[in-house]
Order: C-alpha cells, then sequence, then structure tokens
C-alpha cells in the first residue's frame, strides 16, 4: 500500500509543476549512461514558435551530480531560424559561488544538482515556424564527466 501512494504522491506532484500556461516548450536530454557529455555531441531541441506577436524567455537547464568538478559550464548555442540563419552564442554559467556553494537545487537524494539559466529574456522571434536550436559544451575536456542532463524550456516572457 505504501508504494502505491507514492507513486500517487508523485505523479501528482509532476502534474501540478507541469502547469506552466506559458510555456510552449521544455524538453530534457538525458547525455549517457555513464554521465558523460562528448565535445562533439550536438544536442538538438525544436521550437515550433507560431505566436511571433509576443517575447519570450529561453531557459537551459542543466543537472549534475555531486561529482562534477567545475564550479562552472561553457556552452556554444546555436539558434538557427526557420530561414536557415544562424546565431551562435558563448554563455558561461556560474554553477557554484565563490565560496564553493551550490547555484542549484538539489535533488531529494542529495547527489543530484538542478540548475535553472537564463539564456535569452524577452525575444521576439522575428517569424513564425520552427526553431532549432543547438547546445555543446565548451568546456577544456574532451569528455566533460558526470553531467546527466541538459534541457532547454521556452516560455512566454511575463510582463
Amino acid at each position: 500500500m505504501k508504494p502505491t501512494l507514492t507513486l500517487i504522491f508523485l505523479a501528482f506532484a509532476s502534474l501540478v509543476m507541469s502547469c506552466d500556461p506559458g510555456r510552449i516548450y521544455q524538453e530534457r536530454r538525458t547525455l549517457s549512461p555513464e554521465m558523460t557529455w562528448d565535445k562533439d555531441t550536438l544536442l538538438t531541441y525544436n521550437v515550433d514558435v507560431q505566436d511571433v506577436s509576443v517575447a519570450y524567455d529561453i531557459d537551459i537547464d542543466i543537472r549534475t551530480v555531486d561529482f562534477y568538478q567545475f564550479s562552472n559550464m561553457w556552452l556554444f548555442i546555436n539558434t538557427i531560424a526557420p530561414n536557415g540563419a544562424l546565431q551562435r552564442d558563448t554563455v558561461e554559467y556560474r554553477l557554484r559561488d565563490d565560496k564553493g556553494f551550490s547555484n542549484g537545487h538539489r535533488m531529494a537524494f542529495g547527489e543530484v544538482e538542478d540548475y535553472d539559466f537564463s539564456f535569452k529574456e524577452n525575444v521576439k522571434f522575428p517569424a513564425p515556424g520552427k526553431y532549432t536550436f543547438q547546445i555543446q559544451h565548451g568546456m577544456r575536456m574532451e569528455i566533460l564527466p558526470f553531467v546527466d542532463e541538459i534541457g532547454l524550456t521556452v516560455r512566454k516572457h511575463k510582463e
């Protein structure tokens, strides 16, 4: 009986947390069973934008485990418009402050850290259609260890 109640609670909690009427896209990609990210691996997210009359916020979601050894993460992010125009951004996200404390949210079991970072705010897409976002790590290592998931969230900007 106890496992059933736990499953019901988890299902209800995920339903409540997923109710974001302004969100038009959210997807997380698990990198590998070994929790490693190869430098040549491009994570691709296809976002269908139809309403260009409103502005959007774009967030990057990062999930690591405690053994992630760096205080930051560099990412290369390509945005490809429906007409093929490419914009490439290089961003740095600080996962830990100067004292080594996490800027993320520790998951229930204490080994997993979730980070939600703003990529772009109050963005207006110039034309409706499919926008492709490609994310690649820009760290100095070929294989970046202890990274579990990378996600992309697009939601309508709240004034």
